[in-house]
């Protein structure tokens, strides 16, 4: 009698175990079911390079587009309160520049989705500087958003303003799973963080580590499964994009090291996605409202 007890509590607990792994393995990678299967592509795992800081600016405010930097404690901007209070500034430097340079050990794309990464000559590089030690930390800030495709801007309704604006923030192609960036240190006490934001509006912080090293080196994180990046309609595929970059100070190093002038280099970023979209006859019909048809109802006399 207890080992037909004992059997029947096996098999119970094994169905609950592979009904909630189907469950889960639907939720994590769901698909919508069209009427033919797809090929070989439905396995589009990709390393695609989404920003190569070849091109672009750097912004002078918050306001404008261009890459901008920002940091915890705030640095005096205001001329008149730089020059009364300048030996009591927490931030006597803050400065972001694109400068020429690169990664030897970094490839350079023969071909590439985003059409980035196809040459290295350039580097995005931050110079700062705390007087006081402590929990200081420096954003930087990537342009305004355009779609990754299109290259086309890209606007969002904020109802705090109840406007369209363009978000900062850089797109990333598909359902990611990982993100790497070429990081060059001076032996600096901080940590990295990348911030994605998904397309609910929720923030994640992905953090990169330590970034206390010399010389050059590829760092890399993955993107947890809770970020989500799917829905059940057409398209299926919804953007996650990354909204910000943290240098957090390690405070429990000696003071004298978090207030130094303090460099770190930046170059290639990529993303490790997987680029597969449904594909069934007239996916692309809505463009028909955009670009305009000949046919549809016409006013009445």
């Amino acid at each position: 009698m207890n080992v037909y007890k004992r059997s029947v509590s096996i098999a119970l607990t094994i169905v609950a175990v592979v009904s909630f792994g189907l469950m889960t393995s639907q939720n994590a990678d769901s698909k919508i079911v069209t009427n033919v299967e797809a090929d070989i592509s439905g396995d589009a795992l990709k390393a695609v390079v989404v920003e190569d800081f070849e091109k672009g600016s750097i912004a002078k405010s918050i306001a404008d587009d261009g890459w901008f930097v920002k940091s915890t404690p705030k640095k005096y901007t205001n001329e008149s309160t730089e020059k009364k209070m300048k030996r009591k500034n927490p931030v006597p430097v803050l400065d972001l520049k694109f400068l020429g340079g690169a990664p030897n050990d970094m490839q350079v794309e023969e071909w590439s989705l985003t059409d980035l990464g196809k040459q290295k000559t350039k580097i995005l590089g931050v110079r700062f500087k705390f007087r006081y030690p402590g929990h200081n930390s420096v954003h930087i800030l990537p342009p305004k958003e355009v779609d990754w495709k299109s290259k086309k801007p890209v606007l969002r309704y904020n109802p705090s303003t109840r406007k369209d604006e363009q978000e900062r923030g850089i797109q990333l192609p598909g359902k990611s799973k990982a993100l790497s960036i070429w990081v060059h240190g001076r032996g600096n006490p901080y940590r990295m963080e990348i911030w994605v934001k998904d397309y609910r509006g929720d923030t994640h912080i992905l953090k990169i580590g330590s970034v206390n090293f010399v010389g050059w080196r590829p760092m890399k994180v993955n993107i947890p499964g809770r970020v989500p990046q799917s829905y059940e309609s057409y398209p299926q595929t919804r953007v996650t994009k990354i909204v910000r970059f943290v240098l957090r100070s390690e405070i429990q190093r000696h003071a004298e090291e978090l207030t130094e002038n303090t460099y770190f280099f930046f170059d290639q970023l990529k993303v490790l996605t997987d680029t597969y979209e449904v594909n069934f006859d007239g996916s692309d019909l809505h463009d028909s409202f955009e670009k305009g048809s000949s046919g549809g109802n016409k006013k009445q006399p």
